[in-house]
């Protein structure tokens, strides 16, 4: 198989998945500092997952935050409230999101091989701002965050729209991820080669995987630089 393009998924793959403790700990914080019920403030997050991770708010987080004030009958809360809220989820972001092992390695090996690759990512609006700031912003060609194009995997679109951007065939891309979301038998469809990224160290119990895990019968790679073997 010749390679053209290697396309990442980024929670769980270039940078760690957030702990399912801390990630819901936020959520209760939220629920608190709004004075909302933390069981139906929670149930109204998950909820409303999908719209987060398609950009359907307005205003982005902060409008997610009012979106469910709404639904729950609550006073529309002013910014500074909504500031506050929101001030624990942007600490764990700073705690949580930086380069996962061997993953400036192998993007920067990808550029030096002239081998062009991709992001598709699977996130809410604040994500973008992170990436654009974190050492990974720029050293991938084609950025796909679901939360600004309104796609989700594993639908084929959001694959063909990182694939068109490349100007490569999906069945010349190697794809890599945690698995979540059914992303890597998404990848396949449309004729991807796809590896789930499993090192032997994970608390698979503890890592935030919003929806269920797909099982997984392909190739699996304990380390991103692991893929340079399969170009």
């Amino acid at each position: 198989m010749t390679v053209d393009a290697v396309i990442f998924d980024l929670y769980g793959t270039l940078v760690p998945e957030f702990p399912r403790s801390a990630f819901y700990e936020t959520v209760a914080h939220m629920s608190a500092v709004l004075d909302a019920d933390p069981s139906a403030f929670r149930a109204e997050w998950d909820r409303t997952a999908a719209d987060r991770q398609t950009g359907a708010f307005p205003g982005g987080m902060a409008g997610n935050v009012r979106a469910i004030c709404a639904s729950l009958s609550m006073p529309a809360p002013s910014e500074a409230v909504i500031d506050a809220a929101l001030a624990p989820r942007a600490a764990m972001y700073d705690q949580w999101f930086h380069p996962r092992v061997g993953a400036v390695e192998v993007l920067t090996e990808l550029r030096a091989r002239g081998v062009p690759a991709a992001l598709i990512s699977m996130c809410a609006p604040d994500t973008p701002a992170r990436w654009h700031s974190s050492p990974l912003g720029g050293l991938v060609d084609v950025e796909v965050f679901s939360s600004e194009v309104g796609l989700r995997k594993p639908d084929a679109a959001i694959y063909r729209y990182a694939t068109e951007r490349l100007g490569v065939d999906p069945v010349a891309c190697l794809y890599c991820g945690d698995g979540a979301y059914g992303e890597l038998t998404g990848a396949s469809a449309v004729g991807m080669r796809a590896f789930l990224i499993r090192p032997p160290d994970l608390n698979v119990a503890e890592s935030l995987t919003p929806e269920p895990e797909e099982d997984w019968q392909g190739p699996v790679v304990a380390d991103l630089r692991d893929l340079l073997a399969f170009l």
